[in-house]
Order: C-alpha cells, then sequence, then structure tokens
C-alpha cells in the first residue's frame, strides 16, 4: 500500500487509532491449580511480558498490558491454571477484527478415511503442537549436521515455477548475533519514540509506504515494540557474558522481564529472496521458512519467526557484511535453539467461517 494514495486522514487513523476500541487479552489464574511455579510470569514465556506476581505470590495480568492472545501462557502451565476471559480484538477503524466475535476451539478430532476415530499422524502433532519458542538456551549449541537437516527442509520446498528464490545465511557467532540484536534495538527504539511521541509520528508516514501498515498494529508497535523498548537490558558485553553474571546475582534462567530483539538464540539463519522472483516472493519465503520451522520442532528445537531482526538488519551496513547483493533482500529471520522449559502443545484458535461448495448442492454452505 502507498501512502502517496492514502489521505492525511486515513494515515492518521493508521498511526492514531482510537485506544477506546483496542481491546488487549485477559487472561486469568484459577488459584486453586496454581502452584507458583512462575513460568507464566518468570521466563519469557510471554511475548509482551503481561504478567505480574500478585500480593499473595499468585500471577496476575498487569493492569495496563499488551496481549495478542497467543495462549503460551496457557500452553507452557503445568498445572492447567490459565483461563482465557477475552481474546484481543478491535471494535472500530483500520485495524478492526472482523469478524468478531469468533469461537476458540481445539484442534478437531481426527478421522480415518471412513470416518471413524483415529490418531493424528506424525506431522499432524508436529504442525499442531508448534509453539514459537522465545526461551532459548544461549550457553547449549546446536549442532550443525542439525542445522543442516533444517537447512535441507527449505532447500526442498515448493516455490512458484520451481523459482527456489531463496539463500541461507547460519549465525552462530556470538559477537555477531550482539552486533545483530544491537542495530535492530537501535531501530527499534526509533521508531517506538517517534510512534509514541504526538510531535513526531507523523513523521513515520513514509515507512507506511516502504514497509506497510501493518507494522503500526497495535499488537505491533505497543506490544512488539514497546516490550523490547521497555525491557532491553542495553548490554555492553557479550550475551553469554551478562547470562553469566545474572546466575551468579542469583536470577538463574528467569529473565523476565528482560527482552532482546534475538530472543537469546544461539543460532539465527536468515532467509534471503530473490526480488525478481515468480511472485509472489513472500509466499515462496513463507513456504520455505515454515518448512524449516517444522523440521526444527520435530528434531526437538524450539523455534520463532523473528520479523525485526530480518526488517532492521536489512537496512544497516550488516547487509555488505553479510554479502547480500542487489536483488536480494533478508525477508524473514528464524531465532533456533534448545527450549529451556517445555513450550509446546495443542491450544485453541480462532475457528474462522469455512465456505463450502458441495457436489450437489446449491449455493455455498457456511461451516461455523
Amino acid at each position: 500500500m502507498s501512502s502517496k494514495k492514502m489521505s492525511k486522514k486515513k494515515i492518521q487513523k493508521i498511526l492514531r487509532p482510537d485506544m477506546e476500541y483496542v481491546h488487549m487479552g485477559q487472561m486469568k489464574v484459577d488459584e486453586s491449580k496454581c502452584k507458583k511455579c512462575e513460568v507464566c510470569f518468570a521466563m519469557e514465556n510471554c511475548p509482551f511480558r503481561a504478567w505480574e506476581l500478585g500480593s499473595d505470590g499468585i500471577p496476575v495480568m498487569k493492569k495496563i498490558h499488551e496481549c495478542f492472545s497467543c495462549f503460551n501462557c496457557l500452553a507452557a502451565c503445568p498445572n492447567n491454571a490459565i483461563q482465557m476471559i477475552a481474546t484481543y480484538h478491535v471494535d472500530e477503524g483500520y485495524f478492526k477484527t472482523e469478524p468478531h466475535p469468533l469461537p476458540y476451539k481445539a484442534p478437531l478430532e481426527p478421522k480415518d478415511e471412513e470416518g471413524n476415530p483415529t490418531e493424528y499422524t506424525a506431522i499432524e502433532k508436529t504442525v499442531l503442537n508448534r509453539r514459537s519458542v522465545r526461551n532459548f538456551r544461549f550457553d547449549k549449541p546446536v549442532p550443525e549436521h542439525l542445522i543442516q537437516r533444517i537447512l535441507e527442509a527449505g532447500r526442498f520446498a515448493p516455490s512458484s515455477g520451481n523459482c527456489q528464490p531463496w539463500k541461507f545465511i547460519v549465525v552462530t557467532d556470538k559477537a555477531l548475533i550482539k552486533e545483530m540484536d544491537d542495530a535492530a534495538a537501535k531501530y527499534i527504539e526509533f521508531l517506538y519514540n517517534a510512534y509514541m511521541n504526538d510531535e513526531s509520528v507523523d513523521s513515520l508516514a513514509p515507512i507506511i509506504q516502504m514497509m506497510s501498515p501493518g507494522l503500526f498494529d497495535p499488537r505491533i508497535v505497543l506490544g512488539g515494540l514497546g516490550t523490547i523498548v521497555k525491557n532491553n537490558p542495553h548490554i555492553s558485553g557479550p550475551i553469554d557474558e551478562w547470562l553469566e553474571n545474572m546466575k551468579e546475582k542469583g536470577q538463574g534462567d528467569k529473565m523476565y522481564p528482560y527482552a532482546l530483539v534475538s530472543l537469546v538464540a544461539p543460532v539465527i539463519i536468515l532467509i534471503v529472496g530473490d526480488v525478481r522472483s515468480i511472485p509472489t516472493i513472500e509466499m515462496n519465503i513463507g513456504i520455505c521458512g515454515q518448512n524449516m520451522n517444522l523440521v526444527a520442532n520435530s528434531l526437538g528445537l524450539g523455534a520463532c519467526w523473528n520479523g525485526f531482526i530480518a526488517r532492521f538488519v536489512n537496512v544497516t551496513a550488516l547487509r555488505n557484511k553479510f554479502g547480500i547483493k542487489k536483488n536480494w533482500n533478508i525477508l524473514t529471520a528464524l531465532c533456533i535453539g534448545y527450549p529451556r522449559f517445555k513450550q509446546e502443545g495443542m491450544v485453541p484458535r480462532e475457528y474462522r467461517p469455512v465456505t463450502w461448495f458441495r457436489e450437489g448442492k446449491e449455493g455455498p454452505e457456511i461451516q461455523e
């Protein structure tokens, strides 16, 4: 979408949505089930750091918080103590979520060819149990032969006209990961501070054309960018030394509320796309990357798409260091590593209406 074709009024609605109509997700802890393990609170389980400890030691959501209803807390809780009260939605404006409300349903029970109950296949289990993992063990390297298996899953992905418009850049060098983290964090801080300032927010209008209006979706600009800006520890030295120092202070693996763009991942795979690709490059790279994501999970690793690293490293001098030439862009990144705690499992998802045109039936049928 081009900002030149959009009215100033429409751009203003993107950059300044009426927050009265923006409703963050609401979760609640069942006190009778909670064992105060703090998995939902103290680890990086919640992407937006929405939880805090109540006076009785039971986690509660902060009075002012961001939550996009990912249900990581629900999936990670070992005691099934997390309850969904309301999901993220926007009533009016550019970012209105529709249709809303939608029912949240667990995965449908599997049936075989004859319609009888059966078991999920191994592939289905990998797909349905997959979660975006953001709690990596920086001190445990991922063997290169496992990384190669992940890359092979991407290499054998389907693409438009078999154009295979991808290259992979694998980063395991801790100093370079820190450099990438710093570069992305600096740009994120600029964007967030400009957005939060009424006097400078209009200066972001050109970015709507360069990147897309979706960058200013409240879930991203307030939740994603805001969490990083407000919780970045601004590490001056190596990340592993900082982690070791935290352990010496008795914090161990509980890094809440700190937030690094790189997610403290020991492996970052940049997926670089040829902009001359048979359309669409985004679809081709998305298929390729999800192949890699699922295989990483099947190997006992955690993985998370990281658009911030991809987008903001793409506009820095790091492009030259990575050897990225003309007509090629970093389109996405995967953070990969061994999880520090369990973060997988089937959770309910919005069940969007499905339109069927069945043989022998007149007109469409809506499955809700």
